[in-house]
């Protein structure tokens, strides 16, 4: 799996295969198929280990007795921090997983709904409307703030990590406070 990570986050996804990836690790053929039936199915596997270290950071960052507005930036701060603390996995999970198969597709959406659980958890808290649902709109954020950091993350927005964190935060506040929920002090 490191020599998966290491390829298609240098190479791309699309110029990596099976072959490169057994030079890379030192392992004959039979080991890649002991593990992995294809090259997606190692790239879907990296995505789900990817998503697993994202989502358990981000519940415990929302799991403290903070208030929602700290919470939702430490979240999104984790979200934001990960490519940072391995680029490899931020090129990967950001860019290379879109061009990959359909196990890919499948823990990426996965990974997704969880994430979008998380941030439903705390629009439920904020969000005071009934015609709101908040799982919708929790789709909606995470869509919203994955999209914003791929294009940072490949240099679209040339904006510090904190200006980033603060404009997802900016996002949240938005639907919860269209709810007629309080607005927060910065």
């Amino acid at each position: 799996m490191e020599s998966g990570l290491e390829l298609f986050s240098s190479q791309g996804y699309a110029h990596t295969s099976i072959s490169a990836v057994l030079r890379h690790a030192g392992l004959k053929d039979r080991y890649f198929t002991e593990s992995f039936s294809s090259l997606d199915d190692l790239m879907a596997a990296l995505m789900k280990d990817i998503y697993e270290e994202q989502v358990t950071r981000c519940a415990e960052a929302i799991g403290t007795d903070q208030p929602l507005r700290d919470r939702a930036r430490n979240m999104i701060d984790v979200i934001v921090g990960l490519p940072l603390q391995d680029p490899r996995k931020g090129r990967v999970k950001l860019a290379e997983s879109l061009g990959a198969g359909p196990l890919t597709a499948r823990e990426r959406r996965l990974g997704l709904q969880r994430m979008s659980g998380l941030v439903d958890s705390l629009l439920r808290e904020g969000l005071h409307d009934p015609r709101i649902d908040t799982t919708t709109m929790s789709v909606a954020v995470v869509g919203a703030v994955s999209e914003m950091l791929l294009s940072w993350f490949n240099g679209v927005l040339d904006i510090s990590r904190e200006e980033l964190v603060d404009q997802g935060l900016l996002l949240f506040e938005a639907i919860t406070c269209m709810s007629g929920g309080a607005p927060s002090v910065a």
